[in-house]
């Protein structure tokens, strides 16, 4: 499957929460407490499609499995970029990242809430300004760990 036309979906609740009897906080909803430090503008955008098949049980970013790409993901230390993520798969996936916060465009203005795991639903498409910050390598994965198994494992090197 490939979204189409992938879109926002910040302020869905869910698959089985839309008639909730309670309220469902959702992501449009969040916001940080203070504004991040860095406020400049991304340098530069990565985009990322969360690509998989449920039936076969194979699980991946942008079509391949960890043991088939050639390398990490390059965020250059004390860059500012965009990370986009794009599901073009049929479920929701928890995307982590370890060692940086990812400040998820919702919206808020400077007030963006500051993540490490961002759950992107089906046909979704996300965006998220990451301060390149933390040398060294680092994890990123869905936190579905059958899936981060199966193949939706990255590794991100900030040099």
């Amino acid at each position: 499957m490939v979204a189409s036309s992938p879109q926002s979906r910040l302020d869905d609740p869910g698959v089985g929460f839309e008639t909730a009897n309670h309220r469902v906080l959702t992501y449009s909803q969040l916001q940080s407490i203070e504004g991040w430090p860095d406020k400049r503008p991304a340098e530069r955008e990565v985009e990322l499609h969360l690509t998989g098949n449920m039936e076969r049980y194979m699980w991946s970013f942008d079509g391949k499995k960890f043991s088939e790409v050639d390398g990490p993901v390059k965020f250059y230390h004390g860059e500012r970029l965009r990370l986009i993520l794009v599901n073009d798969s049929m479920m929701d996936h928890p995307i982590h990242l370890h060692g940086m916060w990812m400040e998820l465009e919702t919206g808020a203005g400077e007030y963006r809430p500051r993540k490490h795991t961002i759950s992107v639903k089906p046909g979704e498409r996300v965006s998220a300004l990451i301060t390149a910050d933390a040398p060294g390598d680092w994890a990123f994965h869905c936190h579905l760990l059958y899936h981060m198994d199966a193949g939706m494992f990255r590794v991100v090197s900030v040099v």
